[in-house]
């Protein structure tokens, strides 16, 4: 009988890149990715590779990281106000180490499995067991498999018998852009929306002059990019990762990146980088300046001139990830469902997290998935 075992990793540099693409097949996210992500000096955050092989071989790869997870991530109004409050006396309350297995940055889970594997009953109690341990290793009491689709729970539903919670997460949107032309896509809208763009788009291109530049290197820009980043983080109310300048210079070496610039009246006011992979355009990372951005409709300029790039060049799918989900609908996106396991070391706390899944629900906490 073939020995199966596992070695967990601190480097994707201590796996070979062949063994890699062997396992994760070609995905938007590659080594290349994992590596930029690696070099990128990002605070808060450790990488690890949980690997799991039969004798010699590499049957599995699951990309792990750790980071500090608000459990309040998505609370708002009056008990925000009191967690704040909290927090002025104990800072991390209700903040966890947490270990996630997937990538901070990917549109869905990622767990690598060859197809010969995925039917073998002794992967998952193995994964499971090698993510217990590496959870033991960072001092992590909090595992979460993070944003998987609904394919993956046919395999990932075995971890309820290992004392996980399965949960609804926040849904990622798409757009399937089967159109011939940009007005083929503006008629798929309903009228009022239609409507509702094509002024945005003449609002915006009547108040000066929008100019849009597609540059895979954008080292020249670095400074007001990140600028630009910087003010749309702190503007969020979500936060998860905060990037780094240096991610931003790490990424450009990726093949599949380009940054769409939005400069009006010559000076850069907004940025979108984005992924092109087979088929799909990932819309991953946006940065704005809100004050010109309000006044020439940035937001609606930078989704409507991605969607004529995709349809000029021949791409089906157009994702615009998590959150700001209302103006994302009201283009034409689709909410596809991801869902999280989780698990406690704690008994009694993995048990109120049990209790706590039904009132997790991301429609609890926004209007528009709820519509």
């Amino acid at each position: 009988m073939p020995k199966i075992n596992y070695k967990i990793f601190d480097s994707i540099n201590k796996i070979e890149q062949k063994d890699w693409d062997s396992v994760l097949g070609d995905i938007p996210e590659s080594y290349s990715f994992y590596r930029a992500l690696e070099n990128s000096e990002l605070t808060g955050f450790d990488f690890f590779y949980l690997v799991i092989y039969r004798d010699t071989q590499i049957e599995s790869i699951a990309p792990l990281f750790t980071a500090d997870f608000n459990l309040d991530i998505a609370v708002e109004g009056w008990l925000a106000k009191v967690i704040g409050f909290i927090r002025k006396v104990f800072p991390r309350f209700m903040i966890l180490k947490t270990l996630f297995c997937g990538s901070p940055f990917t549109e869905h889970g990622v767990l690598g499995i060859k197809p010969s594997s995925k039917d073998n009953p002794r992967i998952l109690p193995l994964l499971s067991e090698g993510i217990k341990d590496c959870a033991i290793r960072v001092n992590a009491p909090l595992v979460i498999f993070k944003d998987f689709l609904e394919q993956d729970t046919l395999f990932l539903d075995v971890l309820r018998q290992k004392g996980y919670s399965k949960a609804e997460s926040f849904p990622t949107v798409a757009s399937e852009l089967n159109f011939d032309s940009f007005n083929g896509y503006l008629e798929s809208l309903a009228s009022s929306d239609r409507k509702y763009l094509k002024r945005k788009l003449k609002q915006a291109y009547s108040r000066g002059k929008i100019e849009v530049k597609v540059v895979k290197d954008a080292a020249g820009e670095i400074d007001r990019i990140y600028e630009l980043y910087e003010y749309t983080y702190q503007k969020g109310a979500t936060k998860f990762e905060h990037l780094t300048k240096s991610f931003f210079l790490q990424i450009s070496q990726d093949l599949s990146s380009r940054f769409f610039l939005y400069y009006v009246d010559g000076r850069l006011a907004a940025f979108n980088l984005c992924f092109i992979h087979d088929n799909l355009f990932i819309d991953k990372f946006v940065g704005f300046d809100y004050e010109i951005s309000r006044q020439f409709n940035l937001y609606f300029v930078s989704q409507a001139y991605n969607i004529e790039w995709c349809l000029s060049n021949s791409l089906c799918y157009y994702y615009s990830g998590q959150t700001n989900y209302g103006p994302k609908i009201r283009l034409g996106g689709k909410l596809i469902p991801l869902y999280v396991y989780l698990k406690h070391k704690n008994l009694l706390l993995n048990l109120l997290i049990k209790l706590s899944v039904p009132f997790l629900k991301p429609d609890n906490f926004d209007s528009n998935i709820r519509k």
